[in-house]
């Protein structure tokens, strides 16, 4: 069975509150189409979080971004809307220096699906964003965008999770870092077929073990660990791929598992917490 650690850190009460010098929040449309029978082209928002300091005009300085993806009916505004506020805890994580400034993005598969919006993310998220704000891609050429993936992360709770897992399996070539979140892997129907599919992935890319890195995590009481993403962990344990530890300098895989979490936010926020300081230092 998979391993369970128990040491999470709660976050502090403080992180709740605002900070006295706050990132900023931006809501902004994109062009996209649906990725369906009727292909049509459409409009979409996203909303993007910008450090505390971040200049539109300065382009030499560099940030590191993560896209992180709402679970099933939620939208584009729910991570850092009133109900879960994310952008409290990315604020005192920078402020605090456990965390270094950097932008995150949260999109939506509506009107897509979790498992297609990998090609929307490709072909229309990225290159809108990293053309507008101020990455590590030196450009939005599918090369530059490639060259910059160890700078690029993405992550997602629960049908975000899903979405993640399938994003690492169809454009592991785009981003580094993953934290599927409460959430398992959707291109196969068994355990080991999930592995699997993720093992193919990393084959095909040509990309060796420390050029990937996976931070997951469920709780005990979550519905979706026992039948769904616990057995998918236990199988790629099997795999020489995955890299089990808590220490990404040696390892690539991360799993942790509260002996409390269910399936809400209100616990998501603690994995966010935890996992995303470890991101973009390998």
């Amino acid at each position: 069975m998979a391993e369970i650690i128990n040491n999470f850190k709660k976050i502090p009460e403080e992180y709740g509150t605002e900070v006295l010098n706050t990132g900023s929040i931006e809501v902004i449309s994109y062009d996209t189409r649906t990725y369906d029978e009727e292909d049509k082209k459409i409009k979409k928002d996203l909303l993007v979080y910008l450090p505390e300091g971040y200049d539109h005009n300065d382009k030499n300085k560099k940030y590191n971004i993560l896209y992180l993806m709402h679970g099933g009916g939620e939208n584009e505004g729910t991570i850092f809307g009133p109900d879960v506020m994310l952008q409290n805890i990315l604020d005192h994580l920078i402020k605090d220096g456990v965390m270094e400034p950097m932008i995150v993005v949260t999109p939506t598969f509506n009107r897509c699906t979790a498992g297609t919006f990998w090609l929307e993310w490709a072909e229309s998220v990225i290159p809108f964003v990293e053309g507008k704000y101020s990455t590590y891609a030196k450009s939005t050429s599918i090369e530059d965008i490639i060259a910059s993936r160890r700078h690029r992360a993405f992550g997602g709770f629960s049908m975000g999770g899903i979405c993640t897992w399938s994003t690492f399996q169809h454009a592991l070539e785009l981003a580094a870092y993953y934290m599927p979140i409460s959430g398992d892997n959707w291109e196969a129907s068994t355990p080991d077929g999930k592995a699997q599919g993720l093992v193919n992935a990393i084959n095909k890319s040509g990309l060796s073990k420390r050029d990937y890195f996976i931070m997951t995590a469920s709780g005990q009481l979550d519905f979706m660990y026992p039948a769904n993403l616990g057995p998918q962990i236990d199988a790629m344990r099997y795999y020489e791929e995955f890299v089990f530890t808590s220490d990404l300098s040696v390892g690539n895989t991360w799993f942790v598992l509260s002996d409390y979490g269910t399936h809400d936010w209100s616990y998501v926020k603690d994995y966010v917490y935890d996992m995303l300081p470890y991101f973009f230092h390998e």
